[in-house]
């Protein structure tokens, strides 16, 4: 998944252990919270371990949790 990390066009700051990323292009991920498979530009490291994707949608769930 490093490869992933060299294809960020764009960071946000991170919101606790998560930072959301902006790909060159879409990818297939699986979400380390849910587990849905999905294929998309943004997605979510947690805790800087690009081996832990989230998704967007659980990243938006978890961030609002986080405050």
């Amino acid at each position: 998944m490093t490869r992933l990390a060299n294809r960020v066009v764009r960071s946000e700051p991170a919101q606790g252990p998560l930072q959301l990323h902006r790909l060159d292009r879409k990818t297939g991920i699986a979400c380390s919270r849910c587990g849905t498979r999905s294929q998309t530009t943004v997605v979510a490291a947690l805790d800087a371990d690009w081996t832990r994707l989230v998704d967007r949608g659980c990243y938006n769930v978890w961030s609002k949790q986080l405050g």
